[in-house]
């Protein structure tokens, strides 16, 4: 499993994949925010698999992630342990180190248990959880979180997994919060909106304005005036966060049930811990997973029956990640940088810098000669008619972009019937003079990232979102 289908919004990944055909391995998942670097530790090459990351920011941290195979000799697996933990210890900065290490810490006599302990002991190190962490008839604690600074880690704790024979380990760190400030878009809200009632207000408004109007311009702008009110009072502007969506098929019936079987399962197995129900925990976990699968195939079967391009855009949106991931520019930090200002100030020079750099590589040589313009001055476009521009509206893509103006596709195409006439005037207005209202040329410029560098402007290409008028109207 390639990092493009680990979809983990707003969190990047770091793994060390575990060589030959078993698969596995050991991976860190951190919050994009925090800026980490792989950290090469020596290896004495044991069967003990770690990997290593360092956090620089306002307090450098260096977190583990390790796996113990529970076969194999336990000697050079504590040797190697020694090894690293020293290493990373010794630069001097908080340690912690999470993993599965197949020591129970609850059975000190069992063997390599009494040696790890010594160990810990011997670098100063402390193991934070005291609870099991793979429950059953037979609990165990051999999920760890080892640290050199245990007064900066407080409230570790077990949490309660039904998705894996082993529960999650937690404990919460001061100084390495990185708070991730929400993301929120401006919409029209769709929540409460009447069609007909729109359809209804917008026929009995008043659009004389746009007729008695001289010029293109004046006749956009009453256009506006009529429209604007209406559609503010039914699909008023409302700002929410955005939030990622979940998988739509965990809200199968069959899924569902399955989950409210498996839970049960887990709180009998925790009551009665015993063979009988453990059984029964495993293999309702296991109909969660079978149920998942099922709904999972479903839901892309059916999306594929209803439109392909539906299909790829769903693969994009809850199975595949990009391989980096995109940053935020209207962060915070962002903002306070003027990095938007810098991307403007870019995107507004290029012209002249390309234009500076093919000056300065002219050689003075002639250019070779080019065929006569012909131009036919007899052409002249006719004015379009209400079936023709309504053709072309729903030729239109299903795109939800709108310009400066909030006008969408879908907002023209739920009230065409009402609006269409009065639209179809300012339009021909603007054929028959030649005129085009400053705003249909205004564009709303979005900056995309190609690659490369986050910090250099170079790497973004500006796309020009144009009114959804405007291009109806070319």
């Amino acid at each position: 499993m390639d990092d493009r289908t680990l979809v983990f919004p707003g969190y990047a990944i770091k793994r060390k994949d575990r060589s030959g055909r078993g698969g596995g391995g050991v991976a860190v998942i951190h919050r994009i925010g925090l800026s980490a670097e792989p950290l090469t530790v020596p290896s004495a090459g044991s069967p003990l698999e770690t990997l290593w990351i360092q956090l620089t920011g306002r307090r450098q941290t260096i977190v583990g992630a390790i796996y113990r195979p529970p076969s194999g000799p336990v000697e050079p697996v504590i040797d190697d342990m020694r090894d690293q933990f020293a290493y990373v210890i010794s630069r001097r900065t908080p340690v912690y180190i999470l993993g599965d290490t197949n020591f129970d810490a609850l059975q000190a006599t069992k063997p390599g248990v009494k040696e790890y302990s010594r160990l810990l002991a011997d670098l100063s190190l402390h193991q934070l959880i005291t609870t099991p962490t793979r429950p059953g008839p037979t609990p165990s604690l051999i999920d760890h979180l080892i640290t050199n600074k245990p007064d900066l880690t407080f409230d570790p704790r077990v949490v309660a997994s039904n998705i894996s024979d082993h529960d999650l380990i937690a404990a919460s760190v001061a100084g390495l919060k990185c708070r991730q400030q929400p993301r929120t878009i401006t919409v029209r809200s769709t929540r409460h909106l009447d069609q007909d009632a729109l359809r209804l207000d917008l026929l009995l408004a008043d659009w004389d304005g746009v007729y008695r109007a001289d010029t293109t311009t004046a006749k956009w702008d009453a256009w506006r005036s009529v429209w604007s009110p209406l559609i503010d009072h039914h699909m008023p502007v409302r700002q929410i966060r955005i939030k990622h969506q979940s998988q739509p098929w965990l809200n199968d019936e069959n899924v569902r049930a399955a989950m409210d079987v498996r839970d049960s399962a887990r709180l009998d197995r925790d009551r009665t811990p015993c063979e009988e129900t453990e059984r029964e925990f495993r293999a309702s976990r296991n109909a969660v997973k079978t149920a998942q699968h099922r709904a999972c195939a479903e839901f892309f079967l059916s999306s594929y029956r209803r439109s392909r391009s539906t299909t790829w855009r769903d693969i994009r949106r809850f199975l595949v990640c990009s391989d980096k991931p995109q940053p935020s520019l209207h962060s915070r930090e962002n903002l306070q940088s003027g990095w938007l200002n810098r991307l403007n100030l870019h995107f507004a020079g290029v012209g002249s810098a390309v234009a500076e750099g093919l000056a300065a590589s002219d050689t003075g040589a002639p250019l070779r000669p080019r065929p006569p313009r012909v131009v036919a001055g007899a052409f002249s476009p006719r004015p379009a008619t209400l079936p023709e521009l309504s053709t072309a509206l729903q030729r239109m893509s299903s795109s939800r972009a709108s310009g400066d103006d909030g006008i969408t596709i879908a907002m023209l195409r739920m009230t065409f019937p009402v609006v269409g006439p009065h639209l179809l005037n300012v339009i021909n207005s603007s054929i028959r003079s030649a005129e085009l209202p400053p705003s249909w040329r205004a564009a709303a410029v979005v900056p995309l990232h190609k690659g490369g560098d986050t910090d250099d402007p170079s790497n973004y290409r500006p796309i020009s979102v144009l009114p959804v008028v405007a291009k109806l109207f070319g």
